[in-house]
């Protein structure tokens, strides 16, 4: 069976109220200047410690990881009520799941998914492989996760599919196809320039593609 890879927040689940809240308190916890909530956002697909390091770029690399723990933590406590699936996602799962393997590939740390899975009414056993940021050296757009995923199921990774252009470019960099969903914060021009193969408008409309 061929082996398709997810990213988690905003592809699977709306999470963006989650990780903004945890980010707020994580730099109010060390004493940081206050940051707009769109900022934040706009970052939100890259990984924790290079949204810090942009955000605060003379923070050094020890005061980054400690925020970064602290964001973690975050996500873990207040995760249930902030966190729901989009519209489908779990039906559409167990469907692919019936003629296709699953994996996550995030740039989350392993309790950092388990945590937003769980709140959002997704089991984590749906899936066959979990790569999280902690597992890695490079999140995405790196390829190193997806890479890990086929590695660890002895298969090639036929499909990632994610919201942002860092999953495109992940995907390329790996081999796979790619598919670019809408449910996250960028356009469909800005996916476009990625170059996927697919661009769909919700996680339900994968069942025409795989």
């Amino acid at each position: 069976m061929s082996l398709i890879c997810f990213d988690l927040d905003n592809t699977l689940v709306d999470s963006d109220r989650l990780h903004i809240l945890a980010f707020k308190k994580a730099f109010q916890d060390y004493n940081l200047p206050k940051v707009r909530d769109a900022v934040i956002r706009g970052l939100l697909s890259i990984t924790s410690d290079l949204l810090v390091k942009k955000i605060f770029p003379e923070l050094p690399k020890g005061e980054i990881r400690k925020v970064v723990e602290s964001h973690n933590k975050y996500i873990v406590a207040y995760a249930k009520g902030l966190v729901k699936q989009f519209p489908g996602v779990k039906p559409t799962l167990i469907k692919i799941k019936e003629r296709h393997r699953l994996g996550i590939v995030s740039n989350c740390s392993r309790k950092e998914i388990v945590a937003i899975l769980g709140s959002a009414g997704i089991s984590i056993g749906l899936f066959d492989v979990v790569v999280s940021d902690d597992r890695l050296k490079h999140g995405k757009p790196w390829p190193d996760g997806i890479l890990k995923a086929g590695g660890l199921m002895q298969s090639k990774v036929d499909y990632m599919v994610g919201d942002s252009p860092y999953d495109v470019m992940a995907g390329k960099r790996a081999g796979c196809k790619t598919v670019a969903v809408l449910t996250g914060d960028f356009s469909r021009e800005r996916l476009k320039k990625e170059k996927p193969d697919y661009i769909i408008n919700s996680l339900k409309e994968l069942l025409g593609v795989v």
